[in-house]
């Protein structure tokens, strides 16, 4: 076991948690750095880096990486560590591993609650979508839990209602859509699709912001979840306060999917397979949070690249290849669930 210090934050893990954890970082810097050098104009390696950070390297590279490239790499990496986040957070919680943001409907929301704030006002503002973003994945997060409560959450009860209710907010979205000027719905199919493109460092402070505050909240709780997995009456029992923890954690889940939902749209799959992919490499029973963050990290700026250049000019939005990538592993869940098997 060892101890990582962050700040005032003290982590247990495993050794091998921690090598996992640092060769996924290892992937996303380089993931990173080839995002930011390559391209129609490919830029060099160092002459990427300074004009990602600020520092002149003169016509072309600062307009290409310095405010095309950059916001659009950042903005991918911390949105994918949002949704590995996310999804590990509630799994954990229910203990199932169908249990993901855009699975079981929060993600839905979230995209109904940011679609109805640009019919209402505009939408100008991504602060302000972002608000209505959050306020739809709370909604949709809140009808969820109160349908599958039974003195406590049910698993299978989350899962189906959260797939109801996941058909409901889509349901109200393409109603929103029909209703919006045709400018307007346009935009908002290319968001709803799941989207990178032309994101500017508005959308990377906002996906910073949210991923420090709720990060450390989910950090600082990360011993009561680990304790939840063992079930309500032995948290209790080591002191845990089980309702609070759990409200703060799933409230943590909810803003961190509803705020990715709000920079880059829904965004389907990450959440689900990030912290499921972590898990196996760090061969770890329980929640691994950081390692999840970084996978879902790894994953998005994997499928942007492939969104960017698979295609040729013809560039696609992320969701679409993110789709591509969870589809089959649902599938696989399924069937190993169908031969008996641990998903």
């Amino acid at each position: 076991m060892t101890v990582l210090r962050l700040g005032p934050l003290g982590i247990t893990t495993h050794r091998r948690t921690l090598a996992v954890g640092a060769a996924l970082l290892a992937v996303v810097v380089v993931l990173v750095v080839l995002s930011l050098a390559v391209g129609r104009a490919n830029v060099g390696v160092l002459d990427s880096l300074r004009a990602a950070v600020g520092i002149s390297v003169g016509a072309p590279g600062d307009f290409i990486v310095g405010q095309v490239r950059a916001p659009r790499v950042f903005t991918t990496a911390l949105v994918g560590a949002m949704l590995g986040l996310a999804g590990a957070i509630l799994q954990s919680l229910t203990r199932n591993p169908l249990a993901s943001p855009d699975f079981i409907g929060i993600s839905a929301g979230a995209g109904t609650g940011a679609v109805l704030t640009i019919v209402a006002i505009g939408g100008s503002s991504i602060w302000v979508t972002a608000a209505g973003a959050a306020a739809g994945g709370v909604a949709a997060a809140a009808l969820i839990v109160t349908l599958s409560w039974r003195r406590g959450i049910v698993p299978l009860r989350l899962v189906l209602a959260g797939i109801g209710i996941g058909f409901v907010a889509q349901a109200a979205t393409q109603f929103l859509l029909t209703t919006m000027e045709i400018y307007q719905a346009r935009d908002a199919l290319v968001w709803l699709v799941g989207s990178t493109a032309s994101r500017t460092w508005q959308h990377v402070a906002l996906a910073a912001a949210l991923l420090a505050v709720l990060g450390s909240i989910a950090l600082w709780h990360s011993r009561a979840l680990r304790t939840l997995e063992m079930g309500d009456d032995a948290a209790r029992a080591l002191g845990i306060t089980v309702t609070r923890s759990r409200l703060v954690l799933t409230a943590c889940s909810v803003l961190l999917a509803a705020g990715a939902t709000a920079v880059v749209g829904p965004i389907a799959f990450v959440a689900l397979v990030a912290p499921a992919v972590a898990a196996r490499l760090t061969r770890h029973a329980g929640a691994t949070l950081i390692p999840s963050a970084l996978m879902g990290a790894a994953i998005l700026l994997t499928a942007d690249l492939a969104a960017q250049h698979a295609t040729g000019a013809l560039q696609l939005p992320v969701g679409i290849f993110t789709a591509a990538v969870g589809a089959p592993y649902l599938l696989w869940l399924v069937w190993r669930a169908s031969r008996g098997g641990s998903a």
